[in-house]
């Protein structure tokens, strides 16, 4: 078994397990955890006996999305350092999505920003009811670049564009309205919730579930998927360093309203 710092890796005959385990930032992401994910979904989808793959968050919440220190870090770092890291960020999700086993998210608390591109890019998810999200990326002056494709592509243009441009709270119930989410559990129920529905995935055919995988991937791919992965990288990293979302940054640890801030 590979040994992991920021994430936790299970399995249990044709189920893993991964753990998001950063609980004392919120399961923030930094690159470590980008790192550690891709490789483990990469180790995962060569493994032949795995069906299912359960994406958690360990604590009170799934994830608050991209590590703010991480990302402030950004002005510290090379263009071609900022890139080199922003194209990983972006093929993780890529990876999530072309997993050829089932991805399941289960969530809770917290599913900020970034967060939602994992939410995304998996397959079915889970909510507990307690849990509320936000495409926060706006209010720090980036922009949601590298998970937009996977959001486009799981709930379309409207509700995106809405979500994306207003940054608001929005929870569980009105996730599972959009298609976001696909199950919302009871408080204090989502690992019950969670197993129920893998044990009835576990019920259908291995290989019909990869041909569907595979023919949903098929059907969904676009002309050329490496430009989506260079262009919302060099967008990610464009807003990463710029002077408002540096902004942004720094009013979110100061605990201030950001320059642009404006009453109406």
């Amino acid at each position: 078994m590979e040994h992991y710092e920021t994430i936790f890796l299970e399995s249990n005959g044709p189920v893993a397990v991964l753990t998001l385990a950063r609980k004392e930032v919120h399961n923030a992401m930094n690159i470590l955890m980008i790192r550690e994910l891709t490789h483990a979904f990469d180790s995962l989808n060569r493994r032949d006996e795995i069906r299912i793959i359960l994406l958690r968050g360990e604590g009170e919440h799934f994830s608050s999305g991209a590590d703010l220190n991480w990302m402030r870090a950004g002005t510290e770092q090379s263009r071609e350092e900022l890139l080199s890291e922003s194209r990983e960020l972006a093929a993780l999700f890529r990876h999530i999505q072309r997993s050829g086993h089932v991805v399941v998210a289960a969530v809770q608390g917290k599913v900020m920003g970034g967060a939602n591109g994992l939410v995304a890019a998996s397959d079915i998810v889970v909510a507990e009811e307690n849990a509320w999200f936000a495409f926060s990326e706006v209010r720090l002056g980036l922009i949601p670049a590298t998970i937009a494709p996977y959001v486009l592509t799981k709930i379309g243009y409207s509700r995106t564009a809405e979500w994306m441009l207003t940054g608001r709270l929005f929870d569980a119930r009105e996730a599972l309205v959009a298609g976001l989410v696909h199950v919302v559990s009871g408080e204090g129920r989502l690992k019950e919730t969670a197993h129920a529905l893998i044990r009835d995935l576990l019920s259908n055919g291995p290989a019909a579930m990869k041909g569907v995988k595979s023919m949903l991937n098929t059907l969904e791919k676009p002309d050329d998927p490496d430009r989506i992965v260079d262009y919302t990288a060099e967008l990610i990293a464009r807003y990463r360093t710029s002077e408002e979302g540096q902004e942004g940054i720094s009013a979110f640890f100061e605990k201030r309203r950001p320059g642009w801030y404006e009453t109406y």
